[in-house]
């Protein structure tokens, strides 16, 4: 076949597959550092991981699936026109350009059927499980029906990389018409993901600064909308004139973006241990070096008496007076924050607090006795939301 007729040659000879691999390893890069720190603070910290982890390292998986064989892709001609490439290299690229396409598909429905595991566990009622559960059966069934189009969309897909092969397939607005489908759908999924935070946690009882974080966190969703709506841009013109390893450029880039991103923001809810245990760090040694230059004097002054009378006596116990300077501290008196305190074992699986002190008691007729004073309270935590993200 003559040179001139092959696709992109009244072109020039520009090659974008540096530019392909340079957006696309970094994104990878970067959800995969998100995904380590998720892992390390759920196993770590935290002790305790759940099917949204276990589904997001898939999908982190299927990413750097997809991504190695987007290197050998643009190693093959990705980003450039077919009219400059030899025909099997040619044929090489457009067959690993298929391939990426099913991979990168279910990377994207994983990546959403995680987060949607996430907000399950963190579901404050029974209709907002229910829905999320909905919602990933649904994405479930609709991805599986769009991998089966992709692999019948031709009775012999060899068509799609060797054009010697004589078959029949779907017309291409056919084809353009099912990919915006599936465009639309992860459009409307990551706004709902990004969205649905906000009514569910609204009436839901948790510190103010935990839900605002939680919600923006979410929000962050919205970057992969974004992408999703850039690619979505890019499929109108792809293969209007045959030169696909050209047209997919764009197109490649901003698949492995949205993907990418989606994982980044399933991962940041999680990080929140790590973020927090970071600003601590951060803070005491700030403080520390404020404290070098004073004084390091602290006092605790005295408390009131408290008088708890009786018919038959009267007791009185007074708060604790601390005093320190440098190194040296003095304790006069006995209050909650110097009783003796144990860890006994777990009773009905539950933490308990046992605070003794001394009582002065003034009987009737006039003598005094000191007698021992304890109360065990229940300190174990309430579990909240925060306890579960």
């Amino acid at each position: 076949m003559s040179t001139s007729l092959l696709p992109g040659a009244n072109e020039p000879d520009v090659n974008n597959g540096p530019a392909i691999l340079a957006a696309c390893s970094t994104m990878t890069a970067l959800a995969l550092i998100s995904v380590c720190a998720r892992i390390l603070v759920r196993v770590k910290m935290v002790h305790s991981t759940g099917p949204d982890d276990y589904v997001i390292i898939f999908a982190m998986a299927l990413s750097l699936t997809g991504m190695g064989v987007i290197i050998p892709e643009v190693m093959n001609g990705a980003g450039r026109h077919i009219a400059y490439l030899d025909p099997a290299k040619a044929s090489a690229g457009l067959k690993l350009n298929f391939v990426t396409q099913p991979i990168y598909l279910w990377a994207i429905t994983v990546v959403k059927i995680s987060i949607a595991l996430f907000l399950v566990r963190i579901a404050p009622n029974k209709f907002f499980k229910r829905l999320l559960w909905g919602i990933i059966v649904f994405l479930f069934v609709y991805t599986t029906a769009c991998f089966i189009t992709i692999m019948i969309q031709c009775k012999n897909l060899a068509i799609l990389w060797d054009s010697s092969v004589k078959t029949t397939c779907w017309t291409v607005s056919t084809i353009r018409g099912l990919s915006y489908a599936n465009a639309a759908l992860n459009i409307v999924t990551d706004v709902l993901f990004a969205a649905l935070p906000i009514p569910m946690l609204w009436n839901v009882q948790i510190n103010p600064r935990t839900k605002a974080s939680l919600i923006c966190i979410m929000g962050l969703g919205v970057f992969a909308c974004a992408a999703g709506m850039v690619k979505t841009s890019y499929i109108v013109n792809y293969g209007k004139t045959g030169d696909f390893l050209w047209d997919s450029a764009n197109l490649t880039i901003w698949i492995v973006i949205e993907c990418n991103t989606g994982i980044i923001a399933a991962c940041l809810p999680c990080l929140k241990p790590l973020f927090k245990r970071i600003l601590e760090k951060t803070s005491w040694a700030y403080g520390s070096s404020r404290s070098n230059n004073k004084t390091n004097n602290y006092s605790l002054h005295n408390f009131p008496s408290h008088q708890v009378r009786g018919s038959k006596y009267q007791s009185s116990v007074t708060a604790s007076h601390i005093t320190s300077k440098s190194a040296k501290v003095q304790f006069d008196g006995m209050g909650d924050n110097l009783s003796e305190e144990s860890i006994l074992p777990l009773q009905n699986n539950t933490i308990t607090k046992t605070t003794e002190v001394i009582v002065d008691r003034s009987t009737s007729d006039g003598n005094s006795e000191r007698v021992p004073w304890s109360k065990k309270f229940d300190i174990s935590p309430e579990r909240k939301i925060e306890d579960r993200v």
